[in-house]
């Protein structure tokens, strides 16, 4: 009997710690109270998320992982938007394979 209760005790503490994780991962929520008047500089902007809602803005993550938040409609905004998606496409297509990943464009046929 009590080797019955220490197993079903077991069994819940396991089953209430697999429980725990899920549903626990909650997506970044970045919400912006007010936007940036400041022009930030590019070169120290690392990448960038569109926020919609009841406050359409642009949040800039710097080199040093802080969030700022700008009107996606000033042109500075714009254009810094426009520089890290072409420094984005640059890194990418100048990333190359690695000897495990390049091709060597040969066919293999497998016959049974």
């Amino acid at each position: 009997m009590r080797l019955l209760i220490l197993a079903f005790l077991g069994i819940c503490c396991l089953a209430a710690y697999t429980v725990e994780g899920v549903g626990t991962e909650v997506p970044d929520k970045t919400i912006c109270v007010s936007l940036t008047t400041q022009r930030l500089p590019i070169k120290k902007l690392k990448t960038y998320t569109i926020t919609e809602g009841f406050m359409k803005a642009v949040i800039f993550i710097t080199r040093r992982g802080l969030k700022v938040c700008a009107d996606p409609q000033v042109e500075w905004v714009k254009k810094a938007v426009r520089t890290i998606d072409k420094s984005t496409r640059r890194n990418v297509s100048q990333t190359k394979p690695t000897g495990a990943q390049q091709s060597n464009n040969t066919a293999v046929t497998l016959t049974a």
